[in-house]
């Protein structure tokens, strides 16, 4: 086939679908689709706004002409071809999205600066700006209409095009094994999560939600580090906070300010009750998490034994980001070397609450760590109360695959990229034989810097040209993997 002519013809037919293409995406976007875990509802399992979502999606599919399937309101999918053993390319989009304000109360960016829910593109026609048109609903639009191109110029594929619609990607991806058990699985799926050319190692993911025994004797009224939004879902999900404090009763404040007067980026207020309240900062070294344990379990201030050792375990605990102390410090690749995480710490019915994770290079031995962390655990004051648990994405970069998808990205965008490793995680990490490919192209304008405009962030937008372009990309793409998985 004449691939640069193919893709010339679907640059024309992409751009002379433009208006349409931004009105899909801005139609989807109006949707609030939040995924909550409520898998009892059989009529909303990730709740009301995401079946919400599913059914525009499948509608919007429906009215181009494609067969579409809902597996039990869990997600759904979209089809194109009539192979008669249901043989399927598979491509997979999220079509849920985290809160709109998840990330303001990390950084200093500032909020949106217009609702969030109401689309706006740019007066020069390149960014659409709303929450979930980067992250990832312009993809799983941009997926579509590479499958109305097929349809539309008759080009017949001996399998099946198969669109997946997720819907709670952000919050464990229960979706996709309920999707894995009603549905035949593709012979291949393409993850429109990442960037291009090709991502080729997620890493491990285990996140640990771990409590203390009730402290009814303490003087720690109050603790909080670590910013999530409670109402949305568990503080597995977090961001570190840029202060952490804590409330502690019968504490003359002189003394408190004496006894902080020595610690870094520490301060000392007194409430109007008399309480005192010690705000802790992070720096470049040190999370606010950590400081504050460290501070609250050296200050003297804390008077009871049983705090004490939970505070005592929690400064060890934070003390070191590699877990060396752990004993499971690795470096066995691709990925950055093992790392651990702690944001989340509060006083909850008179308990301490600690959110954890622990990421791990794809290649690492896992089951090692695990069952070390498991040893960890048994031996704090803490008990594990919840366990979540990604096993990490990898693909050997010389796979015919990877070479082929790589080669096409290649072609398209006239750029030479090597395959490329992150921490995050996709649906890769769940589906079998998927690769993260695209939508975001290398380079991409960051109109506000790295904290604003991006995934999760405010102000987020999806560029339109690189959508074109990734229509001629996942074209390509889908013609030469059905050639693959044909032969």
């Amino acid at each position: 086939m004449d691939w640069k002519k193919l893709c010339d013809d679907v640059a024309q037919w992409a751009e002379a679908h433009r208006d349409e293409f931004v009105k899909d995406i801005s139609d989807v976007c109006r949707i609030r689709s939040i995924s909550h875990n409520q898998l009892d509802c059989t009529n909303a399992p990730f709740g009301q706004a995401c079946r919400d979502m599913l059914d525009k999606a499948l509608e919007m599919s429906s009215a181009y002409g494609f067969e579409t399937r809902n597996y039990d309101n869990f997600c759904g999918s979209a089809v194109y071809g009539d192979n008669p053993d249901n043989d399927s390319i598979g491509i997979v989009a999220h079509m849920d999205i985290v809160p709109e304000n998840t990330c303001n109360l990390a950084n200093d960016a500032g909020g949106w600066t217009h609702d969030p829910f109401d689309p706006i593109l740019s007066e020069d026609g390149k960014y659409l700006f709303a929450r979930g048109s980067c992250d990832n609903k312009s993809c799983g639009i941009m997926a579509l209409y590479a499958m109305r191109y097929l349809k539309e110029h008759n080009i017949k594929l001996k399998n099946n095009v198969m669109l997946v619609y997720g819907l709670n990607e952000e919050i464990g991806m229960r979706d996709m094994p309920e999707f894995l058990k009603r549905e035949k699985h593709s012979k291949i799926y393409l993850v429109p999560d990442a960037k291009y050319p090709v991502c080729i190692s997620e890493s491990g993911n285990s996140r640990y939600g771990l409590e203390s025994a009730k402290l009814e004797d303490s003087n720690l009224k109050d603790i909080w580090s670590g910013v999530s939004d409670d109402d949305w879902c568990d503080a597995t999900v977090s961001v570190p906070s840029k202060e952490a404090y804590a409330v502690l009763s019968g504490v003359d404040p002189v003394v408190a300010q004496w006894a902080t007067k020595f610690y870094d980026h520490t301060k000392v207020e007194t409430l109007e009750n008399g309480d005192v309240k010690i705000v802790v900062e992070k720096d470049e070294k040190i999370t606010a998490s950590a400081r504050l344990c460290h501070v609250l379990a050296k200050c003297g201030l804390i008077k009871d034994p049983k705090t004490m050792e939970v505070l005592n375990w929690l400064d060890w605990y934070t003390s070191d980001t590699t877990g060396a102390h752990m004993g499971i410090a690795c470096d066995d690749g691709p990925n950055a070397p093992l790392s651990i995480r702690f944001n989340y710490i509060r006083l909850i019915d008179k308990k301490i609450v600690l959110y954890t994770s622990i990421l791990w290079p794809s290649l690492a031995d896992k089951e090692k760590i695990l069952a070390k962390a498991e040893e960890t655990w048994a031996a704090s004051p803490m008990e594990v109360r919840q366990r979540r648990r990604l096993d990490g994405y990898y693909i050997d970069p010389k796979d015919p695959r990877v070479e082929k998808l790589a080669r096409i990205a290649k072609d398209v965008l006239g750029r030479e990229d090597i395959p490329y490793l992150t921490e995050g995680g996709t649906y890769a990490q769940i589906l079998p034989n998927a690769i993260p490919y695209g939508a975001t192209v290398p380079d991409r304008v960051r109109l506000f810097g790295m904290v604003k405009g991006g995934a999760h962030q405010a102000d987020e937008y999806c560029d339109i040209p690189n959508l074109l372009i990734n229509m001629q990309i996942y074209v390509r793409a889908l013609i030469e993997l059905d050639e693959m998985y044909s032969k």
